[in-house]
């Protein structure tokens, strides 16, 4: 129906050119003869008979010219020349009709067969070559609707087909309603649809539109565009020609009255002679005016016309006065609407800077009714964006359309920032309208494709984005200083940008008062003060990326660390020596703490199963390596960075819960404690806060994980520490033994099973070890005993090798003055021994006459002299020398004590030499105090100055 009808419209438009065409063809078989008259004497016989004998290399050259046409038409042509088919089917109609004609002869390839007839292979190249062309296209629009690539990626807004977001249909079947009413005989009728930009006027005049066109009754609807045109007079000339045009069909000879209508309007302030003179005469003869004679036609054929005009807005106040004129006195016709779409607050401005006092007053002089489409809704709004931002994120992100991030962001609400998706929404205050939720979508999704195409969207935040690129399609003044002059609106701290005190003021002064710093103030708000993300824009590492669309290439990215994974041993090391230098210092320990911090993001799949976003498993393996590398400043970046992760202890599953404890091992604490052991114990050994973390119940599959990577940790110096002070917290405590995930006693097994198995028991290590083998500790004396397995095996450790022992033996206290210091045994060597005389037989049977050897047989007997307490020294010289010297001064003090105890006891007096022996000797031991006592009794007059002194 609808070919039909463009055939009769056609036919309407073109009435005597069809009836040519139609004519010229039946000529062909009514008047035959006259045409094979003139066909002779014009073509056959001045042209075609004299190629009688060439006919063969005719047809060829022709065919050459011929496929090279169609060939570069097959290359370049993207669409199908209408006009060229056209002109070769008419030129092959009237060539068949002259070849079955039977009235001409024709040359053959092949004698006596005519259909073979030279000029066929002409036909026959012109018809295959557009078939081939038809295939070509067929196949390549097929083509190009199944690549999805092709699909555009950036939206354009529609006004027609469009679902009826705003909710406006109601409102649109109303006005139609009404409308279809308010045709008069007097004149014209003007409705106004007015809006803000982007507000929907263009949709709801297609969709009323489309309403007048199922109406019957109404003949004519024309869409006039004025801001096509530049000057006024080709407004005029084409809205008349447009109406002239579509009348001439339904009313005859309105042609000619429009374009002398047309000719009126255009040059009614000429004076030229000749016009003066038409008008005249047509005055004399009686013609009437053609405004007139169009209104008393329209008048009696009510005829109704509907005319729809948008955008008046685009125009300058010239234009939009010359419109205005249209509608209420050139165009004033009878059973004419026109219906009209404008911001009014852009076309009241521009009519007031043109010289209108009053824009308001003089609109409605033109315009009879009209009607301001209300505001959009809020909620409409972020249903809007969430669609479109969901998708987007999904496709760059990979992050699933519900998720719970993209929801907080579009609904954020300042004074709500949890989100109950209920109150005031940020981003309407700054996205009117769907236009600009469009406009504003494009622009993120164009930024956002910049970073997935550099495999860098995983370094940024797209919370983040989202709200600076907000605040730069908004208000880009504030954009740039952030982006130019930071320091303006923020504060560095710690290595984190924070807002100043004073921002507000900032922003007010940077936006020269603009009136919407409270809304400023907010986006700032969240992109500086609530962002938590591991890359968010307030983190001095991450600001610069979201200015520079691209990284800085000091700054390692995620895929530089992800390729150390493929690489051997060899070019491993040299990748991340190479990373090490070429990029800003702690590089590896930021990245390696956001890697690790994404996979401490849990999710959930539409099973309930959790998840993490990231590969685990592929990350613990980079830094099993990383923990190997002869690099100490990267291993020490390492251990701060698992340090976070491994106290978090976020668990997908338990083979997960295995691989993050073994991370524990990965740690260097040979540069300092970046991780308190202990409260890693709490978190692990107490079934309640393993169940936390583990999100499922504690069984004995925990139990075998958590004991295995205690017993096989190779950190094993501080998990012992750790676990004697878990184990001393937990006696103290009031905690069940029911919620103890591995009992008491066979923590203690572990710690000696680490005893065991060390290598070297009498190195730092061993001995490290060994003291944390505790039994129990007296809680009256606060002294710690040892396992008495562990005291056995040292025990044999020192029969096998007592000169290392004897290196350890001896110890000091801590002292900042080198001459000031307390020096005691290995606190254990009775306990290993059993008694102090066992200990001495040992020392005994030592032949070895080594300088450990003989240093600790020395420093026993000031020991054992000493009553078996530790020996103090106080400013008798540097106490390290002392040792070192293998206390040869003090063993002479202390024969001489002993010379001087024997010739007291032998005469029963003191001599006067043997009392300045005692007071020169500084030898402060028991054995001093002792022989003092004896002094005292024998003389009276003893002076003090020889007493020991007292600690």
């Amino acid at each position: 129906m609808n070919t039909l009808y463009k055939l009769s419209q056609s036919i309407a438009k073109s009435v005597v050119l069809w009836f040519l065409g139609v004519t010229l063809f039946i000529s062909f078989f009514i008047l035959d003869d006259f045409w094979e008259r003139w066909i002779n004497k014009i073509w056959v016989d001045p042209v075609m008979s004299k190629f009688d004998g060439h006919e063969w290399w005719t047809v060829i050259l022709y065919s050459m010219l011929i496929l090279g046409y169609y060939v570069y038409i097959y290359r370049k042509s993207e669409s199908i020349n209408l006009t060229r088919i056209v002109c070769i089917g008419v030129g092959i109609s009237l060539y068949l009709i002259c070849f079955l004609s039977g009235k001409w002869d024709y040359t053959s390839i092949v004698e006596g067969y005519r259909c073979t007839a030279w000029s066929n292979l002409l036909v026959f190249l012109l018809l295959i070559g557009e078939f081939i062309l038809w295939i070509h296209w067929l196949l390549r629009d097929m083509k190009k609707n199944n690549k999805n690539g092709d699909s555009p990626k950036l939206e354009i807004e529609k006004s027609r087909e469009v679902s009826d977001t705003y909710g406006r249909s109601p409102l649109v079947e109303t006005t139609y309603n009404i409308m279809t009413t308010c045709f008069y005989g007097e004149g014209s009728f003007a409705l106004a649809i007015t809006g803000t930009w982007g507000s929907g006027k263009t949709t709801f005049m297609n969709n009323l539109k489309d309403k007048y066109k199922t109406n019957t009754s109404i003949l004519s609807i024309i869409d006039f565009e004025p801001w096509k045109n530049d000057t006024p007079d080709s407004i005029v000339r084409t809205f008349f020609t447009s109406l002239r045009n579509e009348l001439q069909i339904y009313i005859p000879n309105m042609s000619s009255v429009f374009n002398d209508y047309i000719q009126i309007l255009l040059d009614e302030e000429s004076a030229k002679p000749l016009k003066i003179l038409s008008k005249s005469f047509q005055k004399i003869i009686g013609n009437q005016n053609p405004y007139e004679t169009i209104r008393r036609k329209l008048r009696n054929t009510k005829h109704k016309i509907v005319v729809f005009v948008d955008d008046i807005d685009r125009l300058s106040p010239d234009e939009i006065k010359e419109v205005l004129r249209l509608i209420r006195n050139t165009a004033n016709f009878p059973y004419i609407q026109f219906i009209v779409a404008y911001d009014k607050n852009y076309v009241c401005n521009a009519l007031r800077n043109s010289g209108i006092g009053v824009p308001e007053l003089y609109l409605e002089k033109f315009l009879n009714v009209e009607i301001a489409l209300p505001k959009s809704e809020e909620r409409i709004i972020c249903q809007e964006l969430k669609s479109r931002f969901s998708t987007t994120i999904n496709n760059i992100w990979g992050i699933n359309t519900e998720d719970e991030k993209i929801t907080q962001m579009i609904y954020y609400t300042p004074n709500n920032p949890s989100n109950s998706i209920m109150g005031c929404y940020l981003l309407p205050k700054v996205l009117h309208t769907i236009r600009d939720v469009i406009r504003f979508h494009n622009a993120f999704r164009m930024i956002a494709q910049v970073y997935k195409d550099q495999k860098i969207e995983m370094e940024i935040e797209f919370q983040d984005l989202f709200y600076i690129e907000l605040l730069r399609y908004k208000y880009n003044d504030l954009y740039s200083l952030l982006c130019n002059k930071p320091f303006a609106l923020l504060e560095l701290n710690n290595d984190k940008f924070g807002l100043k005190n004073d921002v507000k003021t900032c922003i007010e002064n940077a936006a020269h008062g603009n009136e919407h710093v409270d809304i400023i103030y907010d986006i700032l708000n969240y992109l500086f003060s609530l962002s938590d993300g591991v890359y968010s824009i307030h983190k001095l590492r991450s600001y610069d990326k979201y200015f520079m669309f691209r990284l800085d290439k000091k700054v390692m990215t995620v895929p530089e660390f992800m390729s150390l994974a493929s690489k051997d041993e060899h070019e491993f090391s040299e990748a991340v020596q190479s990373l090490y230098e070429n990029k800003y210092p702690l590089e590896f320990q930021n990245t390696i703490a956001a890697l690790l911090n994404q996979i401490s993001q849990l999710q959930k799949d539409e099973n309930g199963q959790l998840y993490s976003p990231v590969d685990y498993r592929m990350i613990y393996g980079i830094l099993s390596k990383l923990c190997k590398i002869d690099l100490p400043a990267v291993r020490t970046e390492v251990s701060v960075a698992i340090a976070p992760h491994l106290a978090n202890l976020r668990c997908i599953n338990n083979l997960h819960f295995k691989a993050l404890l073994n991370l524990y091992n990965f740690m260097d604490f040979t540069s300092g404690n970046y991780f308190d052991t202990e409260n890693f114990l709490l978190s692990i050994l107490i079934r309640d806060n393993l169940m936390s973390n583990l999100y499922h119940k504690i069984g004995d599959e925990e139990q075998k994980i958590v004991h295995t990577f205690l017993s096989e940790t190779t950190n094993q110096s501080n998990m012992t520490s750790a676990l004697s002070k878990f184990i001393q917290n937990i006696q103290n405590s009031n905690i069940a033994s029911e919620q103890l995930l591995i009992k008491l006693p066979d923590l203690s097994d572990i710690q000696v099973q680490y005893f065991k198995n060390c290598p070297d028991k009498l190195s730092e290590l061993g001995f490290h070890l060994f003291y944390n083998c505790q039994d129990h500790i007296d809680l009256h004396t606060g002294k710690v005993f040892l396992r008495q397995e562990a005291l056995d095996i040292m025990k044999i450790e020192i029969l096998k090798c007592p000169e290392n022992y004897f290196k350890k033996f001896i110890r000091t206290g801590r002292s900042s003055n080198p001459e000031f210091n307390t020096v005691f045994p290995e606190p254990y060597c009775f306990s290993i021994f059993g008694s102090y005389e066992n200990f001495e037989e040992f020392l005994k049977g030592c032949n070895s006459q080594s300088q450990y050897e003989t240093r600790v047989k020395n420093y026993w007997e000031l020991y054992k002299n000493n009553s078996y307490r530790p020996i103090e020294f106080e400013g008798q010289g540097n106490v390290q020398e002392k040792i070192d010297n293998n206390f040869k001064k003090e063993i002479k003090q202390l024969k001489q004590l002993r010379y001087i105890k024997e010739e007291i006891s032998q005469k029963g007096y003191v001599e006067k030499d043997i009392k300045e022996m005692f007071e020169s000797n500084d030898l402060y031991i028991s054995l001093r105090e002792e022989i003092y006592q004896m002094m005292c009794k024998l003389n009276s007059g003893f002076t003090q100055a020889g007493s020991i002194r007292n600690a």
